[in-house]
Protein backbone atom coordinates (compact mmCIF):
# COMPACT_ATOMS: atom_id res chain seq x y z
CA UNK A 1 0.00 0.00 0.00
CA UNK A 2 1.46 3.41 -0.99
CA UNK A 3 2.35 5.69 1.84
CA UNK A 4 0.95 9.19 2.19
CA UNK A 5 4.27 10.84 1.23
CA UNK A 6 4.38 9.03 -2.13
CA UNK A 7 0.77 9.95 -2.93
CA UNK A 8 1.47 13.59 -2.02
CA UNK A 9 4.63 13.70 -4.20
CA UNK A 10 2.77 12.18 -7.14
CA UNK A 11 -0.09 14.66 -6.77
CA UNK A 12 2.30 17.62 -6.54
CA UNK A 13 4.26 16.38 -9.57
CA UNK A 14 1.03 15.97 -11.59
CA UNK A 15 -0.14 19.42 -10.56
CA UNK A 16 3.18 21.02 -11.51
CA UNK A 17 3.09 19.19 -14.85
CA UNK A 18 -0.42 20.57 -15.58
CA UNK A 19 0.58 24.12 -14.60
CA UNK A 20 3.72 23.94 -16.76
CA UNK A 21 1.79 22.49 -19.74
CA UNK A 22 -0.91 25.15 -19.48
CA UNK A 23 1.72 27.91 -19.40
CA UNK A 24 3.33 26.50 -22.55
CA UNK A 25 0.02 26.38 -24.41
CA UNK A 26 -1.40 29.69 -23.09
CA UNK A 27 -1.91 32.21 -25.88
CA UNK A 28 -2.10 35.75 -24.52
CA UNK A 29 -3.84 37.07 -27.69
CA UNK A 30 -6.74 34.68 -27.09
CA UNK A 31 -7.12 35.50 -23.41
CA UNK A 32 -10.67 36.20 -22.27
CA UNK A 33 -11.75 39.74 -23.06
CA UNK A 34 -9.21 40.22 -25.85
CA UNK A 35 -10.69 37.95 -28.51
CA UNK A 36 -11.35 39.93 -31.66
CA UNK A 37 -13.51 38.95 -34.57
CA UNK A 38 -11.58 37.56 -37.49
CA UNK A 39 -14.36 38.45 -39.91
CA UNK A 40 -13.15 41.33 -42.09
CA UNK A 41 -15.36 44.38 -42.32
CA UNK A 42 -17.26 44.74 -45.58
CA UNK A 43 -15.52 47.18 -47.93
CA UNK A 44 -17.02 50.20 -49.64
CA UNK A 45 -15.63 53.04 -51.73
CA UNK A 46 -16.43 56.03 -53.92
CA UNK A 47 -15.27 55.53 -57.51
CA UNK A 48 -12.47 57.68 -58.85
CA UNK A 49 -14.20 57.95 -62.24
CA UNK A 50 -17.55 59.56 -62.98
CA UNK A 51 -20.66 58.10 -64.62
CA UNK A 52 -24.02 59.39 -65.75
CA UNK A 53 -27.21 57.85 -64.35
CA UNK A 54 -27.53 55.15 -67.01
CA UNK A 55 -23.96 53.88 -66.41
CA UNK A 56 -23.89 53.98 -62.61
CA UNK A 57 -24.80 50.29 -62.16
CA UNK A 58 -21.68 49.20 -64.10
CA UNK A 59 -19.26 51.58 -62.35
CA UNK A 60 -17.94 49.29 -59.60
CA UNK A 61 -15.03 46.90 -59.89
CA UNK A 62 -15.40 43.10 -59.74
CA UNK A 63 -16.43 41.96 -56.28
CA UNK A 64 -18.32 45.20 -55.62
CA UNK A 65 -21.69 46.57 -56.75
CA UNK A 66 -23.43 49.95 -56.74
CA UNK A 67 -24.40 50.49 -53.12
CA UNK A 68 -27.85 51.01 -51.76
CA UNK A 69 -28.00 53.78 -49.19
CA UNK A 70 -29.00 51.16 -46.64
CA UNK A 71 -25.93 49.01 -47.32
CA UNK A 72 -23.51 51.84 -46.46
CA UNK A 73 -25.56 54.02 -44.09
CA UNK A 74 -23.73 52.79 -40.97
CA UNK A 75 -20.12 53.38 -41.98
CA UNK A 76 -18.76 52.33 -38.58
CA UNK A 77 -19.46 48.70 -39.51
CA UNK A 78 -17.65 49.02 -42.83
CA UNK A 79 -14.09 49.55 -44.09
CA UNK A 80 -13.42 52.26 -46.66
CA UNK A 81 -11.26 50.73 -49.41
CA UNK A 82 -8.56 53.35 -49.93
CA UNK A 83 -6.85 51.28 -52.64
CA UNK A 84 -9.93 51.44 -54.90
CA UNK A 85 -11.67 54.58 -53.73
CA UNK A 86 -11.34 58.28 -54.17
CA UNK A 87 -9.63 60.12 -51.32
CA UNK A 88 -8.54 63.61 -50.38
CA UNK A 89 -5.59 65.00 -48.43
CA UNK A 90 -7.40 64.58 -45.09
CA UNK A 91 -9.37 61.36 -45.79
CA UNK A 92 -7.14 59.12 -43.69
CA UNK A 93 -8.67 55.64 -43.80
CA UNK A 94 -12.19 57.00 -44.27
CA UNK A 95 -14.25 58.35 -47.14
CA UNK A 96 -13.82 61.84 -48.57
CA UNK A 97 -16.46 64.40 -47.63
CA UNK A 98 -15.95 66.61 -50.64
CA UNK A 99 -17.58 64.51 -53.35
CA UNK A 100 -21.10 63.33 -53.97
CA UNK A 101 -21.75 59.96 -55.58
CA UNK A 102 -24.78 58.20 -57.02
CA UNK A 103 -26.43 55.72 -54.63
CA UNK A 104 -29.30 53.26 -54.97
CA UNK A 105 -32.44 54.23 -53.07
CA UNK A 106 -34.39 50.99 -52.79
CA UNK A 107 -37.40 52.80 -54.29
CA UNK A 108 -39.42 51.78 -57.37
CA UNK A 109 -38.11 52.96 -60.75
CA UNK A 110 -38.54 56.72 -60.66
CA UNK A 111 -37.24 59.55 -62.79
CA UNK A 112 -38.11 62.32 -60.35
CA UNK A 113 -39.51 64.41 -63.15
CA UNK A 114 -42.76 65.36 -61.40
CA UNK A 115 -44.76 68.49 -60.74
CA UNK A 116 -44.33 67.99 -57.00
CA UNK A 117 -40.55 68.21 -57.17
CA UNK A 118 -37.50 66.02 -57.06
CA UNK A 119 -36.63 64.07 -53.96
CA UNK A 120 -33.41 62.49 -52.76
CA UNK A 121 -34.23 58.97 -51.61
CA UNK A 122 -36.94 58.50 -54.24
CA UNK A 123 -35.33 59.68 -57.49
CA UNK A 124 -33.18 56.98 -59.09
CA UNK A 125 -32.76 57.76 -62.80
CA UNK A 126 -35.54 55.30 -63.58
CA UNK A 127 -33.74 52.48 -61.69
CA UNK A 128 -30.41 53.68 -63.14
CA UNK A 129 -31.39 53.31 -66.80
CA UNK A 130 -31.72 57.01 -67.70
CA UNK A 131 -29.20 59.70 -68.52
CA UNK A 132 -31.76 62.29 -69.61
CA UNK A 133 -31.25 65.87 -68.49
CA UNK A 134 -34.91 65.98 -67.41
CA UNK A 135 -34.63 62.97 -65.06
CA UNK A 136 -33.22 62.88 -61.53
CA UNK A 137 -31.26 60.48 -59.36
CA UNK A 138 -30.08 60.49 -55.75
CA UNK A 139 -26.54 61.39 -54.77
CA UNK A 140 -24.95 61.36 -51.30
CA UNK A 141 -21.78 62.44 -49.50
CA UNK A 142 -20.75 62.20 -45.87
CA UNK A 143 -22.15 65.32 -44.24
CA UNK A 144 -19.62 68.11 -44.77
CA UNK A 145 -20.62 70.95 -42.44
CA UNK A 146 -20.62 69.56 -38.91
CA UNK A 147 -21.95 72.69 -37.24
CA UNK A 148 -24.11 74.26 -39.94
CA UNK A 149 -27.06 74.60 -37.55
CA UNK A 150 -25.00 76.00 -34.69
CA UNK A 151 -25.07 72.60 -32.98
CA UNK A 152 -22.28 70.16 -33.65
CA UNK A 153 -24.21 67.26 -35.09
CA UNK A 154 -22.40 64.76 -37.29
CA UNK A 155 -25.03 63.33 -39.57
CA UNK A 156 -23.69 60.42 -41.54
CA UNK A 157 -24.91 61.51 -44.97
CA UNK A 158 -26.08 64.51 -46.94
CA UNK A 159 -28.42 63.66 -49.85
CA UNK A 160 -29.56 65.62 -52.90
CA UNK A 161 -31.32 64.95 -56.19
CA UNK A 162 -29.31 65.63 -59.35
CA UNK A 163 -29.84 65.38 -63.12
CA UNK A 164 -29.21 61.88 -64.52
CA UNK A 165 -27.24 63.44 -67.38
CA UNK A 166 -24.56 64.64 -64.94
CA UNK A 167 -21.49 62.49 -64.47
CA UNK A 168 -20.82 61.74 -60.80
CA UNK A 169 -18.79 59.27 -58.83
CA UNK A 170 -20.62 56.15 -57.61
CA UNK A 171 -20.76 54.55 -54.14
CA UNK A 172 -19.78 50.88 -54.28
CA UNK A 173 -20.00 48.13 -51.64
CA UNK A 174 -18.43 44.70 -51.46
CA UNK A 175 -20.61 41.76 -52.61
Amino acid sequence: MPNLKDVFRTAVAALLFLVFASLLTYNRSNAAGTIKSTAPARGYYLTTGTFDGSHALAACTTGYHMASMWEIHETSTLRYDTTLGFSTADSGSGPPTSSFGWVRTGYSANNGNTDSGNFAGIDNCNAWTSNLSTDYGTMIAPFILWNSTGVEVVSPWHALANFCSNSLQVWCVQD
